[in-house]
């Protein structure tokens, strides 16, 4: 039997890379904004229970989403950075539910592509260890020198994985891990690599090449084309939602 996880999404970031006047989860995708879409995707999956939004201390533009009143969809503070963020809210979400004994997934907001059934390996799969979604490399992969910037080596790219979310941790054990990397320095990029710093070995699970991150302006042309060919097709019918929105980027 499968019980229905929490989701946290970290949306405290400001997205400089964007060149944007508004934080990247607020620019428009195909009529909605980046983060409605990505809750969209969980909102329609039945094993979801709800999402856990984190915002920036100065945010403007959530009161404009299609989720803003959502009973299943709660938003709470953020921090400076997005390990902070997720961590924050994991604290409230073990707070809001009273229940420290459970997996919670975590999904980056500018990933708004996500399809049900990569959502539902991730949901589905059980390990100790955590899980993620990753990508095998398709291209040569190469390490640059440490003093200069030229080729130190071509690394065998049948071991490098692209990772990808959501990632799927024990909330408490994913908590501590972020603590004692915080305590420690440690620089932490995603949740995977914080459950390493403590030891664990993540399971990879097949993500898709379309389960992009809006990172850079061009990544917002890709993300509209391929939300483009995907609507066409139906396959990823089951994500929409119909429900009222108004966009606070545009």
């Amino acid at each position: 039997m499968i019980e229905p996880l929490w989701v946290v999404i970290p949306a405290a970031g400001v997205g400089k890379r964007m060149q944007s006047d508004c934080p990247k989860q607020y620019l428009s995708l195909a009529g909605e904004t980046i983060l409605d879409r990505t809750i969209a995707v969980f909102m329609a999956n039945p094993f979801i229970k709800g999402v856990m939004v984190g915002l920036g201390e100065e945010d403007g533009y959530w009161s404009d989403s299609k989720w803003f009143n959502h009973s299943s969809v709660h938003t709470y503070i953020g921090g400076q950075e997005r390990c902070d963020t997720v961590q924050k809210g994991l604290q409230y979400l073990s707070s809001f539910t009273q229940n420290t004994s459970q997996s919670v997934l975590v999904h980056d907001a500018a990933r708004p592509l996500l399809s049900q059934a990569a959502l539902n390996r991730v949901i589905q799969h059980h390990s100790d260890q955590g899980s993620l979604l990753a990508m095998p490399a398709r291209d040569t992969v190469k390490r640059q020198n440490a003093t200069s910037q030229s080729v130190e080596k071509t690394l065998d790219r049948r071991f490098i994985w692209l990772a990808q979310t959501p990632q799927k941790f024990d909330l408490n054990t994913l908590l501590s891990a972020l603590l004692k990397a915080q305590e420690q320095s440690v620089d932490i990029t995603d949740e995977c690599s914080a459950m390493e710093y403590v030891g664990y070995h993540p399971d990879f699970l097949i993500g898709e090449s379309s389960n992009i991150k809006i990172t850079l302006p061009e990544d917002l042309l890709i993300a509209e084309a391929l939300f483009s060919h995907l609507h066409q097709d139906d396959l990823n019918s089951d994500v929409f939602v119909n429900v009222n929105s108004n966009n606070a980027c545009s």
